[in-house]
């Protein structure tokens, strides 16, 4: 897993941007395909063996008796709540299969020896080395230094965290190549990752640089020393970017959320279709707005926004018994296995610190390997135990139906977790080409069999909405109106769905019926000059001529050099004189 996850999760990323498009659009779901393969497994277990029995060999077993269990039953327990509770309760059903997965990955990283996690480092940073020696060779090539992530500020966060664990193994191959990856890093240009990079140092040094200096109070004096001055030289960047960047006006809407429904969230999965309800309209004037926030760029407000105060509890719990059990190992392990454990707890560390300023454990290959680095750090604490054999199914009926159980299961998340969608992932991914091409057809049909096997992709639907748009019959822009007003239902707001129900009635000579949806989507963005147009022209449609004026007024302010907003002022003036 540590070589498949960065190499395999986006399998055309390997092809050269130049030969083929959207080489990040198709995700290989690994964690899916663990989970279906450890059903398969369970399935033919009880059958390979007539009597069913527990094992007599040792195993970290304890795992299943230490407080590790209760946080991850908590945050499964979480998830199911919120989605139940949710009013697109559809979404995190959908999302199911992929917790599944991460959770099998995380039970099968704890059961791992020790000499497991000692091989699991090496392999880890080879695979490391894989990514960022790809990266280097297409410097020049692409126009961002994205590897086999397809993100920057992805790759930087595991580089970075590779790199605290090839330092940890401690050889001279890994501590050169450790500085490789570092200066891979410096290609992505990725503040949050050298930012968690850096305070993964800091309480390295705080609390096991005993042998550079042995008095505690030196150390905290010079980590104080460091922080204070790297605050005072960066105090002004930080506030020019509180000012000017999305982040912070994405988290003020974001708790807004969560104060609307601070116990059990909006539910699994609903961020993207529930933020817009609660987004400022300031946020428009960012120089980095988008149309689409489809995550809230801090992992901890997210879970807090989807699955309420109880989500983050449990994650929270999760996270401090993980590293609760890495530094109980440590503390009693020997001087050859700490830095293995000290790696492990610095890479989980970089993870976590980064996700509060990005979204990296919400997308492959982080997201799953978060998962691992947990299991092992909850089952580094784990003694290997001796547990005597006992039968425990001993009825013929009960074991076919176990296994008929587990195999229809997997089969099951076999075909909706992974068949359906890499197949909806490659059919949306020739819609974008064909749309590129200008062939609407070809777009339209591929985006309605993507739909077929994935109803709720919503910015597949929003694609097919504007391939439809795009025909020339009144019954193409009919089938686009009804798309428009599906994702409207499905998500208010979504993207700019609201401002193009309004233009397509306004095309289609139905002023009244554009005008209730442009003047909602001129609130959700009040500085865009273009809506405040298709809202003046609504208006003039339905005789309201002086409301009209002022929206192009107001439009004019925003643009000063639009000559298409003076142009209809004129004609206003002259048809009022």
């Amino acid at each position: 897993m540590v070589l498949g996850l960065p190499l395999c999760s986006y399998p055309l990323s390997w092809v050269p941007r130049t030969w083929i498009y959207f080489r990040f659009n198709l995700v290989l779901p690994i964690a899916e395909i663990v989970f279906a393969t450890g059903l398969f497994c369970l399935a033919l277990d009880p059958l390979l063996d007539p009597v069913l029995k527990k094992s007599n060999q040792t195993g970290p077993i304890r795992f299943f008796q230490d407080p590790v269990l209760l946080p991850l039953l908590a945050v499964a327990l979480s998830a199911l709540l919120s989605t139940r509770f949710s009013a697109r309760s559809y979404l995190g059903l959908a999302l199911l299969p992929r917790l599944a997965g991460d959770f099998t990955i995380f039970l099968l990283a704890a059961r791992l020896a020790r000499e497991g996690r000692s091989n699991l480092r090496r392999y880890w940073v080879i695979a490391a080395f894989i990514v960022a020696a790809n990266g280097l060779i297409r410097i020049g090539s692409e126009p961002e230094f994205i590897s086999t992530f397809g993100n920057r500020n992805f790759l930087a966060a595991y580089l970075a965290a590779s790199a605290v664990l090839g330092i940890s193994i401690g050889r001279k191959w890994s501590i050169a190549g450790s500085f490789l990856l570092l200066g891979s890093m410096w290609f992505c240009h990725s503040r949050g990752a050298w930012l968690a990079l850096g305070i993964v140092f800091a309480i390295w040094f705080l609390g096991f640089g005993g042998k550079i200096l042995r008095s505690g109070l030196v150390r905290a004096a010079l980590v104080l020393i460091v922080v204070a001055t790297a605050m005072l030289i960066g105090r002004h960047y930080i506030l020019r970017q509180w000012q000017s960047d999305v982040r912070p006006m994405i988290w003020q809407a974001t708790l807004r959320m969560i104060a609307a429904r601070p116990v059990v969230g909006h539910g699994l999965g609903t961020y993207e279709t529930e933020y817009p309800k609660y987004r400022l309209p300031e946020y428009f004037r960012r120089p980095k707005a988008t149309n689409v926030t489809d995550h809230a760029h801090d992992e901890l407000l997210e879970i807090a926004a989807e699955q309420g105060l109880i989500g983050l509890t449990a994650t929270l719990w999760l996270w401090a018994a993980a590293l609760g059990c890495g530094l109980c190992s440590y503390r009693r392990a020997g001087p050859s296995d700490r830095p293995a454990i000290l790696g492990l707890i610095g890479a989980t560390g970089l993870l976590m610190l980064h996700s509060l300023i990005d979204i990296d454990l919400r997308y492959p290959p982080n997201r799953d390997l978060f998962w691992l680095l947990l299991g092992l750090l909850a089952g580094a604490d784990s003694p290997r135990l001796a547990v005597p054999g006992q039968t425990v199914i001993r009825s013929t009926l009960v074991r076919l139906l176990a296994s008929v159980a587990c195999l229809g299961l997997g089969c099951w998340v076999l075909v909706v977790g992974v068949a359906n969608p890499l197949r909806a992932d490659w059919l949306d991914r020739k819609a974008r080409i064909a749309e590129g091409y200008g062939d609407s057809q070809i777009a339209i049909q591929c985006a309605s069999q993507a739909l077929r096997l994935e109803p709720f992709r919503l910015s597949t639907q929003y694609l097919l909405a504007g391939a439809l748009s795009k025909l020339p019959s009144a019954e193409g822009h009919q089938a686009a109106i009804e798309e428009c007003l599906r994702i409207e239902e499905m998500a208010p707001d979504y993207a700019d769905v609201t401002f193009n129900l309004g233009q397509l009635y306004l095309a289609d000579g139905r002023a009244p019926k554009a005008l209730p949806y442009l003047r909602h989507a001129v609130q959700i963005d009040p500085y865009d000059a273009g809506r405040r147009m298709a809202l003046a022209a609504a208006l003039r449609g339905t005789g309201k001529t002086e409301e009209a004026r002022q929206q192009l007024e107001q439009a004019l302010q925003l643009q000063p050099a639009n000559q298409n907003v003076r142009d209809m002022l004129r004609q206003m003036h002259k048809k009022r004189l």
